[in-house]
């Protein structure tokens, strides 16, 4: 996505473009991705020593609200993704890479949730992931 596209994009999103929320969102919107407010953080503080960790926190709040990214909670941490379309995740507990599984979007919702306004579902499937597996010699069942 080129820098005139981002800026678009967060206009129409009712977002004001400043240079740090166009950082951020190139980070995230490259290519589909999955990252914490720490990682993004880490990435962009020598590109702007003044960006606070807050500032992440805000940017992202704000994209979240916006529907430009969605929030998963793996392994204790917030990590933000990029592709909104309907999947559900792979996570690696030993590398913590998370993968995106596409799924179907017309699973049913299990008859204990009735009554509830589902706006959004997603599993995360937890493992070892096959190069972990290889490196580590663990052998799968």
């Amino acid at each position: 996505m080129e820098a005139g596209d981002i800026h678009s994009l967060l206009r129409k999103q009712g977002l004001r473009a400043t240079p740090q929320r166009v950082a951020v969102a190139e980070l995230l919107f490259e290519e589909p991705t999955h990252e914490t407010a720490q990682t993004i953080y880490d990435t962009l503080k020598n590109r702007f020593p003044s960006i606070s960790p807050n500032t992440i926190y805000l940017t992202l709040a704000h994209f979240e609200k916006s529907g430009l990214v969605t929030r998963l909670n793996v392994a204790g941490s917030s990590m933000f993704d990029s592709n909104t379309a309907h999947h559900d995740h792979a996570f690696c507990q030993n590398c913590n890479k998370l993968l995106d599984i596409p799924t179907r979007s017309d699973v049913q919702i299990p008859t204990r949730l009735s009554g509830w306004d589902i706006n959004r579902k997603s599993q995360v499937y937890s493992g070892i992931c096959p190069d972990c597996i290889s490196f580590i010699g663990i052998h799968s069942v």
